[in-house]
């Protein structure tokens, strides 16, 4: 299992937390999200939850969530020039153009015929994280801990990474 989201309820407390304790959103708005966001689900949240998340997405600013430290993906060419050599570890390792790259690659006609995909034609793009499929997506579970639960025992090996 590879970035799955694993459990609502402790998935959302681990992001606010480390939010929080990055000093990317406020103490009301950690406290806000705790509330609004609580026992509720991250694939559709109560629109309460969802006024909390804007909230915290304007308190964080332009940065990359996935690399606080990190400059956001803008230009890549503008990127590695304003770098100036100062952050030589930049080039061989978190690269935070990596999701744009995907959304250009697999958009590509050839890639798509490669891989067979796209063969009903959708008439939308490919996306990393499709709101068209989010918002259409409705079996979504709360939880995945009891079916690891039931994989496991049924003797299946998973990994979750």
């Amino acid at each position: 299992v590879g970035n799955g989201v694993t459990d609502d309820y402790h998935d959302y407390v681990g992001t606010f937390e480390y939010w929080w304790t990055h000093g990317l959103i406020s103490d009301s708005t950690y406290r806000n999200l705790r509330i609004a966001c609580d026992f509720g689900s991250s694939q559709h949240p109560s629109v309460q939850c969802m006024q909390a998340l804007r909230l915290a997405v304007v308190e964080q600013g332009n940065i990359d969530p996935y690399s606080i430290y990190t400059p956001p993906c803008n230009n890549t060419g503008s990127l590695r020039r304003g770098l100036n050599g100062r952050y030589p570890w930049m080039s061989r390792a978190y690269d935070p153009c990596t999701e744009r790259y995907s959304d250009l690659y697999y958009n590509l006609p050839e890639v798509q015929k490669a891989l067979h995909a796209n063969v009903t034609g959708i008439p939308y793009i490919w996306k990393t994280c499709s709101d068209v499929v989010g918002n259409y997506w409705t079996d979504s579970p709360l939880s995945m801990l009891p079916i690891y639960r039931e994989l496991i025992n049924a003797g299946l090996q998973i990994w979750v990474f």
